[in-house]
């Protein structure tokens, strides 16, 4: 079951254009597997992680680099305001920090066990890893690159960081609880859904939502009192995503092939869209408010409406779609897809 996203470079391969006339996609061969990556909505970069390290793509397909990492790569995120990459490897246990201006690594800093995703406070210029074998965090200075690891909940499987509150949090898949992180590392644990799988922050209205795999709910933490919200969701939810615009959740579920649609302030569903295939990744262009939805076993991505929820397009991408990134700014939905070692681009205006 799918949970959730060489060379100096590399033939386009065009797969044409879906029937609504409104997306195009190319693909773009990345040998290792990709899995996970992140967009610089800034320098319209993409962070692709495949094999032993980071490859480097621009909105046009070129490849800009390809960056070795110590043990390679199974998270990454980026601070676009110091344009650093910081990706992390549960090879080594450690983050190799990257120069998005040279795509080159600058540093690399030890971390706790096993970390398995990175995030960054833009506003503070920290770099938070959770780190699920040992239970831990580790704090990373984005200038000195000193780091400080300590203990929360058991099994931390992700972390997002909430830049305007300050605050850190982490889905602990062993406890079913989140730890709460504020900027002087002081912790308070907050009580969640059965088993967290992954988590989101949105700083615009202070929420953080935590998918609870088996207890099929979203719990929607508010950072200024810590209450908890909890909203039904479909069975086994792994994967969630949000409009930074209109600040909409979205959350995949894999039991019941299921997309919901959440109200975050009002801690209410607004809308379930039932699939035709089983999900693999999430992805929303905050713009134009269209929400992709990567399917695991066709390799299609299916792009929706954001208003009315109706089908605007279904573009072909590859084999196991792992992960997706959207370049709002640019229009852009960049997929990796890891059985068939490329990476599709989708480029679409805004839907009618």
């Amino acid at each position: 079951m799918v949970k959730r996203i060489l060379g100096p470079s590399a033939a386009l391969l065009l797969l044409g254009i879906a029937a609504a006339g409104a997306q195009t996609a190319k693909t773009v061969p990345i040998s290792g597997g990709p899995s996970f990556l992140a967009v610089n909505e800034t320098t319209h970069k993409a962070y692709i992680l495949a094999g032993p390290g980071v490859t480097v793509l621009d909105g046009d397909g070129r490849i800009l680099a390809t960056i070795q990492t110590q043990g390679g790569a199974s998270g990454v995120a980026i601070n676009p305001v110091t344009n650093r990459v910081y990706t992390v490897s549960q090879g080594d246990n450690s983050c190799t920090v990257i120069d998005g201006a040279t795509d080159t690594v600058i540093a690399t800093v030890k971390t706790g066990s096993y970390p398995q995703t990175v995030d960054v406070n833009i506003v503070t210029n920290k770099i938070y890893v959770a780190n699920n074998f040992g239970h831990s965090v580790t704090v990373i200075d984005g200038v000195t690159h000193a780091a400080t690891t300590f203990p929360v909940g058991h099994g931390p499987r992700g972390i997002a960081v909430n830049s305007k509150a300050n605050m850190a949090y982490t889905a602990n898949y062993g406890t079913s609880d989140t730890t709460q992180v504020d900027g002087n590392n002081a912790l308070t644990p907050i009580a969640t859904g059965k088993h967290p799988w992954v988590i989101a922050a949105d700083s615009g209205v202070n929420k953080t939502y935590v998918v609870n795999e088996d207890s099929a709910t979203i719990s929607i933490v508010d950072g200024a009192t810590n209450k908890v919200a909890d909203v039904r969701v479909g069975d086994i939810p792994f994967a969630v995503t949000f409009n930074t615009a209109t600040h909409r959740v979205y959350t995949l579920s894999y039991g019941n092939n299921t997309l919901a649609v959440i109200d975050p302030v009002v801690g209410k569903l607004l809308h379930t869209i039932k699939l035709a295939a089983q999900p693999s990744a999430v992805a929303v262009n905050s713009r134009t408010g269209a929400i992709y939805v990567a399917e695991q076993k066709t390799g299609n991505v299916v792009v929706y409406s954001g208003t009315t929820y109706a089908v605007l397009a279904k573009v072909k991408a590859g084999t196991i779609p792992y992960a997706m990134a959207a370049d709002s700014a640019a229009g852009k939905v960049y997929v990796a897809n890891m059985y068939s070692n490329n990476v599709t681009i989708i480029t679409g205006p805004s839907p009618r």
